[in-house]
């Protein structure tokens, strides 16, 4: 792969919104699939009752029946209107039933599972609440297309409508019916328009980054075995020159506890045994080009409660370093060693370790019992 390539994929990249969705409620509450259907429908039947807590009128019935029989006008502010969930028909449960004087409406909601139902015995049930105006909807995720379903849905004077649709429909009417109503269940409806709207949208991050790692998976493949080989490398790199500056500093030292962890950092905290704790810790930080560029050491403690005990003496012999909390850590860097020889680091990390034994040491001596009993 050619710098030329790699570069071009790197702005390409950059051009990209790097927005990723973010869970809805909804999602986070992991419902099982089979049982995400009926929460589907208690939430439609919720908000399709013009009576309900979340003071949106009639805007879900509105939107449906316009839907429906865009060349009728129902006055739907001065009728009655019932919302039945899971209304019996013949032992069989049909999703929503909505009713009034001038309409009824029979849904039977369709979000993952395949159409099975009864939409004979369905259609029969519905009929018995009026004889104007009868709609019959089977509400689905995506447009159902398998032939055997929709030759079903039309031998029983059934209509497939999909959420989409649905949405679109309430959502350019949704600026009328605002004001006044309940912002909890507006932030609700929001949740439930984003979650269905996810599962019909197969991009697992936002649609332009979805289609750039398709277009380009090969090219990114490359890159990734290019990047991890340079790391590697630099890695080992960094982790032979720790081996040789562990072995000389022990020497310089004469002090065999001189460790190495993960094959990168060099340190040592055996400065006394007993609390509180202190220690040295060191390590490459590549440049441009250089797997060695910096070398870093830091006076550090594995416990804030330790650090606080050396904190004032050693901030006053160290005036000029930037003291680091994390978590319950303390950092102190001394020293950045820029392009350094062996020399000159072998120098900072012998002085601090002759540093940090005179402190520890001249503490003990004050008898302070954290240190175990005085050697005075």
């Amino acid at each position: 792969m050619e710098i030329k390539e790699i570069n071009q994929l790197l702005t390409d990249f950059d051009a990209l919104p790097k927005t990723v969705k973010q869970p809805t409620y909804l999602e986070l509450c992991k419902y099982p699939r089979r049982r995400f259907e009926e929460i589907c429908s208690r939430l439609l039947c919720f908000y399709l009752a013009p009576d309900k807590e979340h003071q949106l009128r009639e805007l879900f019935l509105r939107s449906l029946l316009q839907l429906l029989a865009s060349d009728k006008e129902f006055y739907l502010q001065n009728d009655k209107i019932h919302v039945i969930s899971e209304e019996n028909a013949e032992g069989k449960r049909l999703d929503i039933l909505v009713y009034s004087s001038t309409f009824v409406i029979g849904i039977e909601n369709k979000i993952t599972a395949g159409l099975y139902n009864p939409l004979e015995t369905y259609k029969n049930r519905i009929q018995l609440y009026g004889n104007d105006n009868i709609y019959r909807v089977v509400l689905s995720l995506r447009k159902v297309s398998a032939k055997d379903d929709l030759a079903l849905i039309e031998a029983n004077g059934f209509i497939n409508l999909t959420y989409k649709d649905y949405f679109n429909q309430i959502k350019q009417n949704l600026s009328a019916f605002t004001e006044g109503c309940n912002q909890k269940y507006l932030h609700n409806l929001n949740d439930f328009f984003e979650t269905l709207e996810n599962m019909t949208d197969n991009s697992i991050l936002n649609e332009d980054l979805s289609n750039y790692f398709y277009e380009n998976a090969e090219k990114i493949d490359s890159l990734i075995i290019l990047y991890n080989q340079f790391n590697n490398k630099t890695t080992a790199r960094q982790t032979e020159r720790i081996a040789e500056l562990k072995e000389k500093i022990v020497e310089l030292t004469k002090n065999s506890k001189w460790w190495v962890w993960e094959g990168c950092y060099l340190g040592f905290n055996e400065f006394n045994i007993n609390k509180p704790k202190i220690g040295i810790e060191s390590g490459f930080e590549s440049t441009k080009g250089d797997p060695l560029g910096i070398f870093k050491v830091v006076i550090t403690a594995w416990n804030l409660k330790d650090w606080s005990f050396y904190e004032e003496k050693i901030l006053n012999d160290y005036p000029n370093c930037k003291l680091e909390k994390v978590g319950n850590r303390a950092f102190l860097h001394i020293e950045e060693i820029v392009n350094g020889d062996e020399e000159q680091i072998l120098k900072i990390l012998k002085n601090n370790y002759d540093y940090l034994v005179n402190i520890t040491t001249d503490l003990k001596k004050t008898g302070d019992t954290r240190f175990g009993p005085s050697d005075i």
